[in-house]
């Protein structure tokens, strides 16, 4: 090779490479920009972003936590979770009477499980209490407010069965109920779509522990596996209660 072109190609080699160049289809993140300053497409800087948050801050201050960014429907939110402290109130409330009422040879293991998951919902309630006091409502314990917005009705039972179906059912009502508060929330309340995510993943946990002591399933397939009272289990539960 003549030695003009050796040089030219070396010092193709040596010269600087943008990022631009080694990663053409990565978005790079751009270092933040002095204050005044604003991106080649007009958003503001995170120092003028950060100096909005500090003089919105001031403003109606009594709010305490909901601040500017807060995008919900505040009084749909405080009368959801109203509701879902109801319902927690009167979970609990079932399953201590289901703990003090059980009366059968197994009931000792399955007393142990309801007092947990009595202890869970009277968490759970704290948990609802706190967060509709920062939203500025007033949390619905009055007995007479917890009977009319229950939204999973209390249930005594009669015997064991009727007890764990009677859980069980209130369990996955509880589920689809937070499921549509989680959806309600979307990213416009963050703080109450976490918290109720969490009592999400409590009462997915208490309805798969009711019903496998309902039901047996294949260890290895995971279907249901028909038992000697198969032919009983298929009857409506009023049915069984009559009986």
């Amino acid at each position: 090779m003549p030695l003009p072109a050796l040089s030219l190609a070396f010092l193709l080699l040596c010269r600087p490479v943008g990022l631009s160049t080694l990663y053409p289809n990565r978005i790079l993140r751009r270092l933040p920009m002095s204050q005044g300053q604003t991106s080649g497409g007009g958003q503001q800087s995170w120092e003028g972003l950060l100096q909005q948050f500090n003089q919105e801050a001031k403003q109606n201050m009594p709010d305490g936590a909901v601040t500017p960014a807060y995008k919900a429907d505040r009084q749909k939110i405080i009368d959801m979770l109203n509701r879902a402290l109801a319902g927690e109130w009167g979970s609990f409330l079932q399953y201590r009477h289901h703990y003090t009422m059980a009366s059968d040879i197994h009931m000792a293991g399955i007393r142990e499980i309801w007092d947990e998951q009595a202890g869970d919902e009277l968490d759970h309630a704290k948990d609802f209490n706190e967060r509709i006091n920062q939203l500025g409502g007033v949390p619905a314990n009055d007995p007479k407010e917890v009977a009319r917005l229950n939204p999973t009705p209390f249930s005594a039972g009669h015997d064991i069965r009727s007890m764990l179906e009677d859980d069980l059912v209130g369990e996955r009502a509880t589920i689809e109920f937070y499921n549509e508060i989680v959806r309600t929330c979307g990213f416009d309340d963050n703080e109450t779509r976490a918290m109720v995510e969490e009592i999400l993943l409590d009462e997915n946990e208490h309805a798969n522990t009711l019903s496998n002591l309902l039901y047996q399933y294949d260890a290895a397939t995971g279907k249901q596996i028909p038992d000697l009272h198969e032919e009983t289990l298929q009857q409506p539960i009023q049915q069984r209660r009559a009986a």
